[in-house]
């Protein structure tokens, strides 16, 4: 009987969970949260390959010493990048407005991860021998690997000092279901130690993936489930937080409606999947230009809610200008009716209103309706 190395099997499961958490995790993939979740997937995958055909290479060296030389190389490359990866995704779950406190956090983590990449890079391609080198076919840790393995610890520790620290931050609902991500990432890492034959670290971060992705990625009941960004419930939630924020930093923000004109016609004459495609391209419309700075949402039908910082007059319409063109390309590709359009409603909320959500939420939609009039009253 051949006996498998439980290297081999922890890998080979953990890499199974990453590719199906992958494959289903496709309906955020167009928020930035299910973007930033994705990265943290592809990066423990890749790691998780590289350390299977480091140990592949390791074990034939005579043959095969090449693949361990490069699989250890992308590891210690990658190793905090995949922590930065977490960062990322955890501060999709937090309030905007409150970015500026989390700075010097993020910005350790991002100087870290890039120290990290061009000291590998140097002993690597100089042979210096400073983390990790092969002697006569074997592998050996360098001068400086502890001590870059304590700081990964650290940095470790330090995301889920990061979650707790600003757990203030989180939107209401997410609290404490995303606490599971670095915390297993911890407990991986720490396993480490006393299992140092397999490598529970990867193993750990994927658990974390797996739990949130039950939690958040395939049952967040604030996203769209036909274009990805949020419904009118997480709408809702968000334009709270905002106007909520607004008047404590004495901020102002704007709000635009948007609804496509004349979207029946499209539906009676090409059917209900291309009703559903247009919705999709209005969707991608408005991420691709506001960015993932603002927060999409689709209100209802073909209506669609964009909260954006940017309070300049002048800007808002030209970015709306160019919404109504980027529409009206499509429009003429997919041959729909000439009156196919956009109408839309803004306005800037002021800190010093007291507009409440509902009174704010029906100015911008009244906006709105007044200019859907004029369109088909011309």
């Amino acid at each position: 009987m051949i006996e498998v190395p439980g290297w081999v099997i922890l890998n080979f499961f953990t890499s199974f969970l990453l590719i199906l958490l992958l494959i289903f995790q496709n309906k955020t993939s167009r928020l930035q949260k299910g973007k930033s979740y994705s990265a943290i997937l592809i990066c423990t995958l890749v790691l998780l390959l590289s350390e299977s055909i480091g140990r592949v290479g390791e074990n034939n060296p005579d043959s095969l010493l090449i693949l361990a030389r490069v699989g250890y190389f992308i590891i210690f490359i990658l190793d905090p990048v995949d922590i930065l990866f977490a960062v990322n995704y955890i501060d999709c779950w937090m309030d905007k407005e409150s970015n500026e406190a989390r700075t010097s956090f993020k910005t350790a983590f991002q100087a870290f991860a890039f120290i990290n990449i061009v000291l590998v890079t140097m002993s690597s391609v100089l042979q210096l021998g400073w983390f990790f080198y092969f002697k006569d076919g074997l592998y050996f840790r360098g001068q400086f690997f502890m001590i870059r393995a304590v700081l990964i610890m650290v940095f470790i520790i330090l995301l889920l000092v990061y979650t707790v620290v600003f757990r203030s931050d989180f939107m209401s609902e997410y609290k404490n279901m995303i606490l599971f991500l670095p915390i297993f990432s911890l407990i991986g890492a720490l396993s480490q130690v006393f299992f140092s034959s397999i490598d529970t670290t990867y193993a750990g971060i994927s658990l974390g993936c797996l739990i949130l992705f039950f939690f958040f990625q395939s049952n967040d009941v604030n996203v769209d489930y036909l274009t990805g960004v949020l419904n009118r419930r997480g709408l809702d939630i968000r334009m709270e937080e905002k106007i909520k924020s607004s008047q404590q930093n004495k901020r102002n923000f704007a709000a635009i409606m948007m609804d496509i004109d004349n979207f029946k016609t499209i539906n009676d004459t090409f059917g209900h999947d291309e009703g559903d495609r247009a919705i999709k391209y209005m969707a991608d419309i408005l991420l691709n230009l506001f960015g993932r700075e603002s927060t999409i949402a689709r209100f209802g039908g073909d209506e669609f809610c964009v909260i954006t910082d940017n309070v300049s007059q002048a800007e808002l319409e030209d970015l709306i200008l160019q919404a109504r063109e980027k529409l009206a390309n499509i429009r003429d590709k997919r041959k729909w009716h000439p009156d196919v359009d956009i109408s839309c409603g803004y306005e800037i909320y002021s800190y010093t209103s007291g507009l409440s959500r509902e009174e704010f939420t029906d100015n911008i939609d009244n906006h709105m309706y007044e200019q859907k009039q004029l369109h088909h009253g011309m």
